[in-house]
This record gives structure tokens, C-alpha cells and sequence, in this order.
């Protein structure tokens, strides 16, 4: 279980580095950009076959990875603004509902049935992410953010899960998990790379220090967040440690957020973030 306490701790130091950035006034996407190179070369240690080998070049999965690696920066950074803007518990509770994605992908397309628990924690996930995104009018915060960051993060981490889960049925343990994950954390860094090229050739924008060195803190515990989770995986059901990973990640985010970064949630946020409970429990009983 070690592990999967670390994968919960590492996850959370994740999102809180965005409140950070705020505060420290770090270029969020610069830092984005580095994290996902320092995310890839701690992976070069662990892989079988090392990007410069012909037998990377030509694994069958590569083509994914080089979609999910799009996915990963663009969602991450929606993540980002999400905790930014509105609030962490937002961030992560549109994040970890995300399994309701592939639960509706294999109804449609795969044509697997829908229980009672699976619809009703559909229906509760839906009520979540509305009310733990909810902030009263007062709140100087544009009203598009309100459904807008929530809503992509929630759809996108879906569709995040939906092809990591295709990818771990058709691929591992065939191939190694920390190959096709470092592939993906290789290409999230070649995408943000040349959407810095394209700003600094439009506007002559060019990264600061201190954004590349946060965005070197950053990618250490986002590596081993979903290092250990993997581990985990391998020791136990994943109808069990998804559940628990996800409850506790959102629970341990809003507390460290209340804490230390002095976020206030009003009683709809509150009953946004009991509703996520109840629908991750849902999901996972079904």
C-alpha cells in the first residue's frame, strides 16, 4: 500500500504547484512545457527500449502515445487554470470523475450495459462538477470559466483514461508500461516545445529562468505520481485502487488547499465535493 500512498502524496504536491505558480508569478505553460521534458528523462531510466533503439521507432504503440501526448499537456495545463482561476478542488474533482468517460465510450461503442449505480453515478458526477465549480456573484471571476475549464478537464481526462485503458488492455504487459508513458511525456514536451517556438517567433516571448526551474520541481512528483500508481497496479485490482486513488487525491487536494492556500469553498462547493465521493463510490460498487 506504500505505493499507492505515494502515487496520492505525489499527485497532490502536482496540482498544489499550480497555486504556487500563481503566487510566485511562473509562467504556467513554460513550466508545463519543462515538466513534461523532466517527466521524460527520469523515464529514460526506466525503460526497456530507449527512444534512439529501432525497436521504439517501430512499437505498434506509438501512434497513441503521440495523440495522448497532445492530450496530456493540453488537459494538463486546463488543470492548471482551472486551480488557478476557480479552485484546486475544482481542478481535481472534474479531473478524477473523468472515469465516467470511458464508462459512457464503452456503452456507446462497445456495447456494454448500464447498471443502476453506473447511471446514478453518472448522473451525481454531473451534479459535481456543476456545483463544486459554483462561485457566488461576488466572485471576481469571469462567468466563463465557471463551466467552461471544468468542463474540458472533465471531458479530455476522460478521454485520457479511455485510451490509457486501451492501451493497457491491447499493449501491456506485452510492452512496458514505462516505455509507453515516457513516449507520451516525450511528445506532451515536443507539442508544448513548438507551441514556444510559435509564440517566441510571433511575439518574441521567451521562457525565464525561474519558470524552467519550477517546471523542473513540478515534473518530479508528476513522474512519480503515475509511476507508483502503475506500481500499484501490478499488486492489486484496479477496481480497487482507482476508487480509493481518486476519493483520496481529491480529498487530500481540498484539504492542502484549505490549509495552506486558504481557499474557501461555499456550501455548494461543499456539496459538489460530497457528491464526488458518492459518484466515485457509485462507479466503483458497479
Amino acid at each position: 500500500m506504500i505505493f499507492l500512498l505515494l502515487s496520492i502524496v505525489f499527485s497532490t504536491l502536482t496540482v498544489s504547484f499550480f497555486k504556487l505558480f500563481e503566487r510566485k508569478g511562473v509562467h504556467t505553460f513554460h513550466a508545463i512545457v519543462v515538466n513534461y521534458l523532466t517527466c521524460g528523462i527520469i523515464g529514460s531510466f526506466f525503460v526497456k527500449n530507449p527512444f534512439y533503439t529501432s525497436a521504439f521507432w517501430k512499437s505498434p504503440w506509438l501512434i497513441y502515445t503521440l495523440f495522448l501526448g497532445f492530450l496530456f499537456i493540453s488537459i494538463f495545463y486546463l488543470i492548471a487554470l482551472t486551480a488557478q482561476k476557480i479552485s484546486v478542488s475544482a481542478s481535481m474533482v472534474a479531473a478524477k470523475l473523468s472515469v465516467v468517460i470511458p464508462v459512457l465510450i464503452a456503452y456507446f461503442f462497445l456495447g456494454e450495459s448500464l447498471g443502476f449505480l453506473k447511471i446514478a453515478g453518472i448522473l451525481v458526477s454531473f451534479m459535481a462538477v456543476y456545483f463544486i465549480s459554483y462561485k457566488d456573484a461576488s466572485a471576481s471571476i469571469p462567468t466563463q470559466f465557471i463551466w467552461y475549464l471544468p468542463v474540458l478537464v472533465f471531458v479530455g481526462s476522460g478521454c485520457i483514461d479511455a485510451m490509457l485503458k486501451m492501451l493497457e488492455t491491447r499493449y501491456i504487459p506485452t510492452y512496458s508500461a514505462d516505455d509507453i508513458v515516457t513516449a507520451t511525456f516525450f511528445f506532451a514536451f515536443i507539442f508544448g516545445f513548438l507551441v514556444l517556438l510559435f509564440q517566441g517567433f510571433k511575439d518574441g516571448t521567451k521562457p525565464h529562468l525561474k519558470s524552467l526551474q519550477w517546471g523542473v520541481f513540478l515534473g518530479i512528483p508528476n513522474y512519480f505520481s503515475m509511476y507508483f500508481l502503475v506500481e500499484t497496479l501490478a499488486l492489486f485490482p484496479a477496481t480497487f485502487i482507482f476508487p480509493v486513488n481518486n476519493m483520496a487525491i481529491v480529498a487530500s487536494a481540498t484539504l492542502v488547499a484549505l490549509v495552506f492556500f486558504h481557499e474557501k469553498l461555499n456550501p455548494k462547493n461543499w456539496l459538489g465535493f460530497i457528491l464526488a465521493l458518492a459518484a466515485i463510490i457509485l462507479i466503483s460498487l458497479a
